[in-house]
């Protein structure tokens, strides 16, 4: 976790004034608390408590309003979270929207399209006080293709679902970039074979 302290410390660095660094902040935190459910929850714990520390250690200004936050989800009733879930990931699926939900729900006795729409969607990631919804597909895309392997074709839907989003070639590679830059500065190695598993990405070179 000690990158996030060393992401914290370059943001705050290059962003002078207090109200910009709150807002990054805020950002910042509900990025890593969305990404938590497609990266593995136990690392988006670890991830916000590590940010919080770094935000004491460099901006301890920032600590009270940070803490007096709270949740943007607490008063959301089930019909609302259904609503809004279904429609945010229609939106990222379009015209297969059904056909996904179908092939979750028989996979798991109705387990998974009920959770994705109502706790995945509904609840955390059709939530756009802090993350609009362009912001959130880009970030589901990049967290599918840095996780590699067998997750090439989610990582495939949400660079489609992103671009239905907003997103083109600019944000899609750009994400892929910062990826690639990762893994070589860390010396992390991620399974993209067979190739032809991850040669979707060219796709995006038209938008």
């Amino acid at each position: 976790m000690d990158h996030i302290k060393t992401l914290w410390k370059y943001l705050a660095h290059n962003t002078p004034a207090e109200d910009d660094q709150f807002v990054k902040a805020r950002k910042l935190r509900e990025s890593l608390l969305k990404a938590s459910v497609l990266v593995g929850f136990p690392k988006g714990i670890n991830a916000c408590t590590a940010l919080r520390s770094a935000i004491q250690a460099d901006c301890p200004h920032l600590e009270e309003k940070l803490d007096s936050d709270t949740s943007l989800r607490q008063h959301l009733q089930r019909s609302e979270k259904d609503a809004r879930g279904r429609e945010f990931f229609g939106k990222i699926y379009a015209h297969h929207t059904d056909r996904v939900l179908r092939n979750m729900s028989l996979a798991s006795g109705g387990d998974l399209s009920e959770f994705a729409i109502n706790a995945v969607y509904g609840d955390l990631m059709a939530e756009e006080t802090r993350l609009d919804a362009k912001e959130t597909g880009l970030l589901e895309f990049l967290a599918c293709y840095a996780t590699g392997g067998s997750v090439w074709s989610q990582a495939k839907g949400h660079m489609y679902g992103s671009h239905n989003l907003g997103n083109g070639k600019e944000e899609i590679f750009g994400a892929i970039a910062i990826c690639q830059a990762i893994e070589e500065r860390l010396g992390i190695e991620v399974n993209r074979e067979p190739k032809e598993n991850w040669a979707w990405t060219a796709k995006a070179e038209k938008w």
